[in-house]
């Protein structure tokens, strides 16, 4: 008798549970995420004194009080990997996932955004432009935006490299990823591939189209980003057209917030 009893406690106690789960997939299993951007990270007697007006460059402080935010309101950070999982329903990501990237492949980002990303335990992505990879680096120059050499890249922890193409970084007269034609295209992209991963890849300036989406999927890439559409990516987003936040110089704290949580 006593046995029977403890049985259906067991089976009560296993069906409550399991509602439990269904509530908890349905509540905080989520179809969009956020995707930051970022560019140039600088202290900030160098942000004032050498980029006081440039909104591309945001100051080491405002970039860790962003990550301290996302922290302390409980969020992580998700891989790419773990990004393109569930763009194809492979994996379910929970409304505290975020993703954090760079652009253009500064050395700041390993110098300064590294090291934040790690007392956070956050993982960063960093977009280089292969065509600007520095063959040496000098000692570091906070007036010049210095581009990471491959051996910077080399065996850091909390950031990995991907594409921002090789040499399509250029906008004078029209955006260059617009004025080339697909074997044009097809040889940027297989110069990119010898110095970084194209496996994930960022558009220059966020500007893509036909040709070039068709050159990376036939590339094997598996994700593409834009820029600047400020709004979340959504499950359905083509998946190489997958929108980011513009986190720049003059986005505030509040702002920020409402970019991961609303």
């Amino acid at each position: 008798m006593f046995r029977k009893h403890w049985i259906t406690i067991c089976v009560v106690i296993i069906c409550v549970l399991y509602g439990i789960q269904i509530v908890w997939d349905q509540t905080h299993h989520v179809s969009e995420i956020p995707i930051l951007g970022y560019h140039h990270i600088v202290e900030d007697c160098d942000k004032e004194l050498y980029y006081k007006h440039n909104m591309w460059v945001n100051s080491l402080s405002s970039f860790e009080e962003q990550m301290k935010l996302l922290h302390d309101k409980g969020y992580h950070s998700v891989s790419l990997d773990d990004v393109y999982e569930w763009r194809m329903g492979r994996k379910k990501l929970d409304d505290k996932s975020v993703v954090i990237t760079f652009d253009d492949g500064f050395y700041s980002a390993i110098k300064y955004a590294q090291p934040v990303l790690e007392k956070y335990g956050f993982d960063g992505y960093s977009f280089v432009i292969g065509s600007l990879i520095a063959p040496h680096r000098k000692s570091y120059q906070p007036d010049i935006r210095q581009h990471a050499t491959l051996a910077d890249m080399k065996d850091v922890s909390h950031m990995e490299f991907y594409s921002h193409s090789y040499d399509l970084h250029h906008k004078k007269g029209g955006f260059k990823v617009n004025l080339l034609n697909e074997k044009q295209l097809q040889e940027d992209t297989k110069k990119a591939a010898a110095c970084t991963s194209i496996e994930y890849y960022a558009y220059p300036y966020g500007k893509y189209n036909d040709t070039i989406q068709k050159v990376l999927k036939k590339s094997g890439t598996k994700l593409a980003f834009g820029f600047n559409e400020n709004r979340k990516a959504k499950i359905t987003d083509n998946p190489y057209a997958l929108p980011r936040f513009n986190v720049d110089a003059y986005t505030k704290l509040d702002v920020f917030y409402q970019m991961v949580s609303q």
